[in-house]
């Protein structure tokens, strides 16, 4: 597919910041002064002694300034998953250039076309296997793509006929699939890009990375906002995309923070393939009425496999672990041990798969 010559640049709007932080795949959620360091993380909580940390061991760090929300900015998603934000060059050549990143790679690699920016959780309202526009609100409008400028998108549909976007009123331009990042490694920096990465290397001033598509990619400490597991060894449930849920209205993603079940509502999910363990963080809804208690189980094969202890609201998250040997499918429920409410509902705080 060609595109008419398309060169974009966006001044992308600050974010709203916050403190440093460090998530373990044991579901401590530590808050204070993040560093990157050589050979991992320096933490420097606000009472205690300062701590060196690993990557390796660590689910998901966030720096000093991080961004509130990870949002999908201005610029391009590839087929492997990363994203590389604005400006890029001409999309009507066999390579395309991204000057800021000093890369060139092949149209054929570009699955995306990011006009505005959107949260990231709406990136499962695209369809896969086929092409069209993000609309606002999640709204996907598939056909053949006739042509793309900086000022408009012209797709064709085989029952609604021809239709022009305007730029301003598209979320994304979808070329083809960008599949789930499948890498031990994911960093993220200032301007939205995401880097999948097989290995972190870091000092105080840089970060070096390597993917599949950029050997030893250089960037500037006080760009990255992130770093977190990628998806070759822990796999977030709210994210993989099998997560289904009976009655459907009683699961609620929740954007950075895993998801809610309504009392009695029951969700499946398939176990990834490889992976050994399944992590997750549970607690009662603040809003929990005090004569209700919530307890989360976690079963597979007509068995209970994991049950937290009946929380109240405003109790610590409880941990739980499974591990996956022969189980294929996951069940997760949220019962109540008092007459539930239709506003009675679960938070499974962190909830993902890990291969160790």
């Amino acid at each position: 597919m060609r595109l008419f010559a398309f060169v974009l640049f966006v001044l992308l709007g600050s974010l709203a910041a916050d403190a440093g932080s460090i998530e373990t795949f044991n579901g401590d959620v530590l808050t204070g002064k993040t560093e990157l360091d050589f050979g991992g993380v320096v933490f420097r909580p606000e009472k205690g002694p300062v701590v060196k940390m690993d990557l390796g061991s660590i689910y998901r760090v966030q720096f000093d300034g991080a961004p509130a929300q990870e949002m999908f900015t201005p610029g391009v998603v590839l087929r492997s998953g990363a994203r590389l934000s604005a400006p890029w060059g001409p999309f009507n050549d066999p390579v395309v250039k991204f000057p800021k990143r000093n890369l060139s790679l092949s149209a054929d690699e570009i699955a995306w076309i990011i006009y505005t920016p959107f949260p990231a959780e709406l990136a499962a309202s695209i369809p896969g296997g086929q092409t069209g526009v993000l609309l606002p609100k999640g709204d996907f409008f598939s056909g053949t793509i006739k042509g793309a400028d900086v000022e408009v998108v012209k797709v064709f549909n085989p029952i609604f006929g021809p239709r022009t976007f305007p730029a301003r009123e598209i979320h994304a331009l979808v070329l083809r699939d960008a599949h789930l990042p499948n890498s031990p490694y994911e960093v993220r920096t200032r301007d939205g890009s995401l880097f999948p990465a097989e290995y972190v290397a870091s000092d105080h001033a840089n970060v070096t990375i390597k993917g599949a598509l950029y050997d030893n990619l250089l960037l500037g400490t006080s760009e990255v906002v992130e770093i977190r597991a990628g998806a070759s060894r822990c796999r977030p449930v709210s994210t993989f995309g099998l997560l289904r849920a009976e009655p459907a209205e009683g699961l609620h993603l929740l954007p950075e923070r895993g998801f809610t079940m309504a009392a009695k509502c029951v969700a499946s999910c398939v176990a990834p393939t490889g992976f050994t363990e399944f992590v997750a963080r549970v607690a009662a809804d603040d809003s929990t009425p005090a004569d209700q208690k919530m307890v989360f189980s976690v079963l597979a094969d007509g068995r209970v496999l994991a049950r937290s202890p009946a929380l109240t609201g405003g109790e610590a998250p409880q941990l739980l672990r499974v591990a996956l040997s022969g189980v294929h499918n996951l069940i997760l429920r949220v019962d109540a041990t008092a007459n539930a409410t239709a506003d009675t509902k679960g938070h499974w705080i962190q909830a993902f798969f890990l291969r160790r």
